[in-house]
């Protein structure tokens, strides 16, 4: 063989050696570009995915928070709606329904923008009536009215997801105890009875029912026999932390 031709054969030698290099290039490339394009587009689906969870759980807060205002109306009931029996009274047995009946609507959780505490006795002829736990709490449900009580001491929560005002009428309401002027329950001059209010350990007077409840306030109901001078129990001891 010529030394022309093996010099011919070896520039053709290499340069297909060259040539599959390049392409080897080439392919290495274009599988990066393709990476590149797979990681920034999965990028964007995650970045889309997290916006909408965002947006999810923005519009699902607003929603939860129109629904929580709407909970509560923006004028209290003046008056209570309640059964004319005598004590004990017990929490009733549907606090929904109750709490319905009072203008409320019950709640996922404890609302946060306005908490006050009241608290409220009753005595009849000397004797305390116990005010019940869970008035507005309906513990299957897992659901609490923005008015409520936790436990037998007498102190009524409001835990409301708006300001506005809470009535004491309210309050009996969801208790399902009658509550007028001169009236709790099945005592009334009716019976013989006469129904004092006091607010603070003064006599309230007009309906009961319409007193505003404001934090720390004493609300005593006291029944005594007609011609009995009725007087407010000592005032209440709030325990450490209200």
């Amino acid at each position: 063989m010529s030394t022309n031709s093996k010099n011919e054969r070896s520039r053709e030698a290499k340069a297909a050696a060259r040539a599959r290099s390049a392409e080897l290039i080439r392919q290495q490339k274009l599988r990066e570009r393709r990476r590149r394009t797979l990681v920034w587009g999965g990028g964007g689906v995650a970045v889309v995915l997290v916006g909408a969870i965002v947006t999810s759980v923005i519009v699902a807060n607003a929603g939860s928070k129109a629904a929580d205002a709407a909970a509560v109306p923006s004028v209290a009931p003046t008056v209570a709606a309640g059964a004319e029996s005598a004590p004990p009274w017990n929490a009733p047995s549907d606090p929904a329904a109750r709490a319905k009946a009072a203008g409320l609507t019950m709640l996922s959780s404890e609302g946060t923008v306005e908490h006050i505490h009241s608290h409220l006795s009753v005595t009849v002829d000397g004797a305390n009536v116990q005010v019940p736990a869970l008035l507005g709490i309906d513990e299957k449900a897992a659901s609490i009215s923005p008015l409520h009580t936790h436990d037998t001491s007498g102190i009524v929560h409001v835990e409301s997801p708006v300001k506005t005002t809470f009535t004491l009428g309210q309050v009996f309401t969801e208790w399902d105890v009658a509550l007028a002027s001169g009236r709790i329950g099945s005592y009334s001059a009716a019976s013989g009875d006469t129904v004092t209010t006091f607010v603070d350990g003064k006599p309230a007077t007009g309906d009961p029912a319409a007193i505003t409840l404001a934090d720390h306030e004493d609300i005593d109901i006291v029944v005594t026999a007609s011609g009995t001078s009725a007087t407010p129990p000592a005032p209440f001891s709030w325990p450490a932390g209200y």
